[in-house]
């Protein structure tokens, strides 16, 4: 089934080092080629002549080429020599380095961007990590076209994103979860919860548009009402579901998870409190037997 749409986000496109040395006609045909390469089952690989990419853009050839002499567009019509290997990382952590498009004979062209993209949204969807033993799953390319579109890839990006949730998952990227519905991902190792809330979650948050104050300002408020491993639970639930808008989805459930706990002072560690019993207490203390007894002489007196 084809993908109806995939995330634009301003940032990259503005951002991206080998867009900016571009002209607008090339910008623009790099929209027309997006598309066509959203749309083929072999996700971001366009296996056509470079004659006939710039004929389906409706762009002259000239645009094309000045797409892949500036790094943006990558490929060969005749033989690939270099391979694209992709390093995941996890925490501070580099994974082993694999291949997601090797030297293989022409034409070939592809958006880095959008293969490295497909890889790690199928990955995530299949519930692995890199180094978490399942050696097979993290190292092996994906075989099967996913359903959902990741992040678009503008040029030589590093971050990933994508408009998906893991299949089987109850879990939506445009709301955040039930209780339980979810694991949430494991800490990273060698981090503790509030180091992985600001080396691994606030660059994540940055890099899907959130500015860097508001990221920390929200995983703060998180800290103070969940404290640090709550915080980092919600954290990765986000980056888990892949939201959409992640500050929006941090912020709403932050809120509805607030709101299913008893009242208690934020950041306390203390166990929650029990409104009523203190209320009956202070009522004691004030207008116990003996204050009343107490008064009532007083009057008498008087």
């Amino acid at each position: 089934m084809k993908r109806p749409s995939f995330q634009f986000y301003p940032g990259d496109w503005t951002g991206n080092s080998n867009l900016r040395r571009c002209t607008h006609a090339e910008k623009g045909a790099w929209l027309d080629i997006m598309c066509l390469m959203h749309d083929q089952e072999e996700y971001g690989v366009l296996r056509w002549p470079m004659k006939e990419i710039a004929q389906a853009a409706g762009c002259p050839g000239a645009l094309v080429k000045g797409l892949v002499a500036k790094g943006v567009l990558k490929g060969d019509d005749k033989v690939l020599d270099e391979p694209f290997v992709y390093t995941p990382r996890s925490g501070r952590k580099d994974g082993e380095p694999i291949t997601l498009v090797t030297p293989q004979d022409g034409p070939i062209w592809y958006s880095s961007r959008m293969v490295k993209d497909e890889y790690v949204r199928t990955i995530r969807g299949e519930g692995s990590r890199f180094g978490d033993g399942n050696d097979a799953a993290s190292k092996a390319a994906p075989k099967q076209p996913s359903k959902s579109s990741p992040k678009p890839p503008f040029g030589d990006g590093s971050s990933s994103s994508s408009s998906s949730s893991p299949s089987g998952s109850s879990v939506g990227p445009n709301g955040p979860p039930d209780a339980g519905a979810s694991k949430p991902e494991a800490l990273p190792e060698g981090l503790t919860p509030s180091e992985a809330l600001f080396q691994v979650a606030v660059p994540w948050f940055v890099a899907r548009g959130v500015r860097d104050s508001s990221a920390r300002s929200l995983l703060g408020g998180a800290r103070k009402q969940l404290g640090d491993q709550g915080a980092w639970e919600l954290a990765s639930e986000c980056m888990r579901v892949e939201a959409l808008e992640p500050a929006a989805w941090l912020s709403k459930a932050l809120n509805e998870r607030i709101a299913r706990q008893p009242s208690r002072r934020p950041g306390s560690g203390l166990p929650p409190v029990n409104a009523a019993a203190e209320n009956a207490e202070a009522k004691r203390l004030l207008f116990g037997a003996g204050a009343r007894a107490q008064h009532q002489q007083e009057v008498i007196d008087v």
